[in-house]
């Protein structure tokens, strides 16, 4: 078993700094204190507490007699800073240059007017000591999906914490420009933390396993274990070596560790050894094993006279029994093999007697034998380098494929093309998808763009979708431009919603439905009539094929208020409507939306009326008579007067004719 240790692993070189800092103020005497925990390792926190240095989460935590604080490498705000040199006490600043280059962004980004948006964890130290730092206005995102809840603004900026990840962080800022005339981002994630997740990635690369040393705390550490689960290698995070178990080792010749920004060499040294020992255990034990195996081995095909297969080797042989957990198969020896549920095939079964039946001739490769002389066998492993030979024609040719969704795990899904492959969330589609879940069970094309026999953990395939996409595409804009016209009516499906409209999909091009286009009635955003994956027809308005630009129109194919209102009133009803703007001459009321009518001064009561808002007030429900409507000119004009004289008059007459018909009873 072969062990690598990632370079930059452990201590990065602001915590390196902080440590020192510390280790600096111990050796002046006197009791201290660090403002919240130094770092996010417990064991380097114990370590200083043996020294003395207490952890206060608050200035108001901090007991008599203390000769000062130790700002953490994380960082605090600026007033409470001067908030402890009030108090008397001596600050010893131990806050990570890089997160300093932060607060000094904020603080001059606040002074220019910007709204700051922070990339990060809003429970974060480091997050809460930024918003300090811009007089503590400012919006957290933990990711893309929150960025759409953000509020338009003129002026953003965007910086980040120093521990997350980059591609993050850039789609994050992708997201935002469609929120703001002006953005401004600085990419202020640590240099050493993005070296130290592109070491990880390709570490996982060449090895079976992948141990994290790091604080459950740590933020870093949670980061790096994440990208080295992405790869698809196994992975487990721990603190220190008492979290080690050995029967993760099982069938594992080549381990790699790495450690988050906080984490102490001494942990790390700790774990070496411990891989060291079980190496070396591991090592004596198979070798004994070995060659009691293989001499026995020789002797029995010597005394049989006939040649054993061994380990490694692929054979024919017959299936002779089938049971829901195993297949027996007859190999020509002296012993029958037995093929385990699990080795069957490469789909998963409940029961080997779905796809084996007795008299099957099968291909299996010789796993082991066993204390009795039995033969352990793999069908599936034969049938997965078959299909990974044929999947490398593929690739070398160019082909597309064709697979079914199994599964959504993070960072993509799982696709069964014979294999299970691996796709990438960034190649499912040619833009963001927010929920990969949608996809599983779906049967779709795909290229391979990457094969690799040799890797022994992960996905040996790895898919997109995105050329094959785009492919599709281009053959779809084409048949588009081709047949596309002013005054068409098209089937589209919304694709994406921006303030000032939607893009609407119409089948190989995108067209925007402006805001103005969506309803007669006044849309104060897209989002409140529309939403994402909605489909609806709509009106080619306008068509530059120059600029390759289409406009639609949904209102086009809706009726517009005023023919609702003439096909629903005439001259003569009474309606009930709201009073939304006064006149010096009359009052305007809503007949329906879109449509108001007009009640003169002269209308609004029998006796004269000086000002209408003496009669009425805006919001107010009334009922009126329409007394004249004018279709071309698009006026309609109501009585108040005259609907109450009329409500009264009927309220008598109904009065009058209960009356007589009590009398005839």
């Amino acid at each position: 078993m072969q062990v690598q240790v990632a370079q930059n692993a452990g201590f990065c070189a602001g915590v390196r700094r902080a440590v020192k800092i510390a280790e600096e103020t111990v050796a002046e005497g006197g009791k201290w204190c660090s403002l919240g925990p130094l770092v996010h390792n417990d064991a380097v926190i114990n370590y200083f507490k043996e020294k003395g240095v207490d952890v206060a989460d608050s200035l108001e935590q901090i007991e008599q007699g203390c000769c000062g604080i130790i700002i953490r490498s994380h960082g605090v705000s600026a007033e409470l800073i001067d908030q402890a040199q009030k108090m008397g006490l001596l600050v010893k600043d131990a806050t990570c240059p890089l997160v300093k280059r932060v607060h000094n962004i904020v603080a001059l980004l606040r002074d220019e007017g910007y709204e700051i948006v922070i990339f990060g964890d809003a429970d974060h130290p480091e997050v809460q000591g930024i918003i300090g730092w811009c007089g503590g206005k400012a919006a957290v995102v933990a990711g893309v999906d929150e960025v759409y809840d953000l509020q338009a603004s003129k002026k953003i900026g965007l910086v980040s914490q120093t521990t997350k990840n980059e591609n993050d962080f850039l789609e994050v800022a992708r997201v935002l420009i469609a929120k703001t005339e002006e953005l401004r981002f600085f990419n202020t994630i640590c240099s050493a933390s993005r070296k130290r997740l592109e070491v990880a990635r390709d570490l996982c690369l060449h090895v079976d396993l992948m141990l994290v040393i790091g604080d459950k705390k740590s933020s870093n550490t949670a980061a790096l274990a994440r990208e080295c689960l992405h790869t698809g290698v196994r992975t487990f995070q721990i603190q220190d070596v008492s979290e080690i178990e050995n029967d993760w080792f099982d069938g594992v010749t080549k381990i790699g560790i790495t450690a988050g920004a906080s984490t102490p060499d001494w942990i790390i040294k700790e774990v070496l050894d411990r891989m060291l020992e079980y190496e070396e255990k591991n090592n004596q034990e198979k070798d004994q094993k070995m060659d009691q195996g293989e001499s026995f081995m020789k002797m029995e095909a010597e005394m049989a006279d006939f040649t054993s297969p061994f380990r490694g080797d692929i054979i024919k042989g017959t299936v002779i029994q089938v049971l829901d957990d195993e297949v027996m198969v007859d190999v020509g020896g002296k012993s029958e093999g037995i093929i385990p549920l699990r080795e069957l095939s490469v789909k998963e079964v409940n029961s080997a007697k779905e796809i084996a039946k007795v008299g099957d001739e099968v291909e299996v490769l010789v796993l082991k034998w066993d204390d009795d002389g039995g033969i352990l066998l793999s069908k599936k492993r034969v049938d997965y380098q078959r299909t990974l030979a044929e999947m490398e024609e593929v690739f070398k040719e160019g082909r597309e494929i064709e697979g079914t969704v199994v599964n959504s795990i993070k960072g993509g899904l799982l696709v069964d093309i014979g294999v299970i492959a691996f796709l990438p969330a960034s190649h499912v589609d040619d833009g963001y998808v927010r929920n990969l879940d949608e996809y599983v069970g779906k049967k779709l094309r795909f290229k391979i763009i990457e094969l690799n026999r040799n890797k022994k953990r992960g996905s040996q395939v790895v898919l997109s979708r995105k050329e094959v996409i785009s492919k599709e595409k281009t053959r779809l804009k084409e048949e588009f431009w081709q047949g596309v016209e002013i005054g068409q009516v098209r089937r589209g499906r919304v694709k994406r919603i921006v303030d000032y409209g939607a893009f609407i999909d119409l089948g190989g091009y995108e067209g925007l439905l402006h805001v103005s286009e969506i309803s007669h009635e006044r849309v104060e955003h897209p989002s409140d009539v529309l939403t994402e994956g909605e489909e609806l027809d709509v009106y080619v308005l306008d068509i530059d094929r120059e600029k390759e630009r289409v406009s639609l129109s949904r209102k086009k194919l809706l009726k517009s208020p005023w023919e609702i209102v003439l096909g629903k009133y005439r001259e003569g009803d009474i309606i009930e409507g709201k009073v939304v703007r006064i006149a010096p001459f009359g009052a305007f009321v809503e007949i329906e939306p879109g449509v108001d009518g007009l009640v003169h001064i002269s209308q609004l009561a029998d006796y004269r009326v000086e000002k209408p808002e003496d009669e009425v007030e805006i919001g107010q429900l009334i009922k009126a008579k329409i007394i004249n409507i004018d279709a071309e000119k698009k006026r309609i004009g109501l009585s108040l007067k005259e609907a109450e004289n009329e409500i009264a008059s009927n309220e008598v007459e109904e009065y009058l004719s209960k009356q007589e018909q009590e009398e005839d009873r």
